[in-house]
C-alpha cells in the first residue's frame, strides 16, 4: 500500500492527480481525503493553494472541485502544442457560421475528455457545453474521434484500463462493437452520434493533431431532431476540414497519403 503523502509537495500533487485516477469528474473534500489516506483539514489547505494559481476550481456545485484551467494548459504543454484554445477560436467560428450549429474543441486528458473552447449556433434551441467537464473517450463522437486516431497498442491498452458503462440505451458499451466503429475511421474522415450522453442531442467531430499524435477534437453539436442523418453527412465533410486546418496550424504535418481520423456512430458529442 502507498503511504499517504507527507510532505507539502507532495500532498499538493497527490491531490492534483487525485483529478486524474477515475475518482470522478468532480471530487468533494471527504473523497480526497478517504483517497489519500490525509486528513480533511490538509486537504482544504490543498485545494486552497491548487484554486490561488487556477490548477482546481470550485464546481458548479460548490462543495465540490474540479481541474482548473492552469491544469488544460499544462496538458497542452505537455503534448508539446501551442494555447490551442486561441488557435482555434477563428475556426470554431467559421464552423459555427457554416453550418449553424454549436462548435466545440475537445482536449485528451488521460482516458478522458474535457471541453476547452465553444462558439455557439446562431439558432434559438441551440447546444451549450460545460467548459471543463471530463467525458469518456468511448462515448460520442468528439471521443471516439480521438480513440479512433491513437496508435494500436495505446487503443488496445485503453480498452483493457477503461470499463465500457451504458450511459443512454445508445451507448456503445461493447468492445467488439466498439472496435468496429472505430474502424470506420479511416474510411470516412468524421464521426456521427446521437443520443449516447444527452437523448435529445447529436454531433459530427473529426480528430485535432498536434505534436505528430492526436491531441483532441473539433466538433458540431445540437438537437438530434435537426442533426438528421442527411444533415451529419453534409457537415462531415465540412468538420474534418475545419479539424485538418487546426491540426495544420498547431504544427502537424500528416503523412504522405494518411488521412485523419475518424469515427461514424451514433450519440452526442
Amino acid at each position: 500500500m502507498t503511504p499517504p503523502p507527507a510532505s507539502q509537495a507532495q500532498r499538493l500533487s497527490a491531490v492534483l492527480l487525485a483529478f486524474t485516477e477515475g475518482i470522478g469528474t468532480t471530487l468533494g473534500v471527504s473523497e480526497i481525503a478517504r483517497h489519500l489516506d490525509i486528513p480533511k483539514s490538509a486537504v482544504h489547505r490543498t485545494l486552497a493553494a491548487l484554486i490561488e494559481v487556477g490548477l482546481v476550481e470550485r464546481a458548479a456545485d460548490s462543495s465540490r472541485y474540479r481541474l482548473g484551467s492552469r491544469a488544460t494548459a499544462l496538458a497542452m504543454a505537455a503534448l508539446g502544442v501551442p494555447d490551442v484554445r486561441t488557435s482555434a477560436l477563428p475556426y470554431l467560428q467559421e464552423l459555427a457560421r457554416l453550418t449553424g450549429e454549436s462548435a466545440t474543441l475537445s482536449l485528451m486528458i488521460g482516458n478522458e475528455r474535457i471541453y476547452i473552447e465553444q462558439v455557439e449556433g446562431p439558432q434559438d434551441i441551440r447546444m451549450s457545453v460545460e467548459i471543463g467537464r471530463r467525458y469518456p473517450l468511448y462515448a460520442g463522437a468528439s471521443g471516439r474521434s480521438i480513440l479512433a486516431a491513437l496508435p494500436p497498442a495505446e487503443l488496445d491498452s485503453y480498452l483493457r484500463a477503461v470499463e465500457l458503462v451504458t450511459l443512454t440505451p445508445a451507448t456503445i458499451a461493447d468492445t467488439g462493437q466498439l472496435r468496429t466503429e472505430l474502424k470506420r475511421i479511416h474510411e470516412v474522415g468524421y464521426a456521427v452520434s446521437r443520443g449516447e450522453r444527452d437523448p435529445w442531442a447529436a454531433s459530427v467531430a473529426a480528430a485535432v493533431f498536434g505534436n505528430h499524435r492526436v491531441i483532441g477534437s473539433m466538433s458540431v453539436c445540437g438537437p438530434a431532431a435537426r442533426i438528421t442523418d442527411e444533415a451529419a453527412a453534409g457537415f462531415g465533410d465540412t468538420v474534418r476540414q475545419s479539424a485538418a486546418n487546426l491540426s495544420r496550424a498547431l504544427g502537424h504535418r500528416p503523412k504522405s497519403g494518411s488521412t485523419p481520423a475518424v469515427t461514424q456512430s451514433h450519440g452526442i458529442d
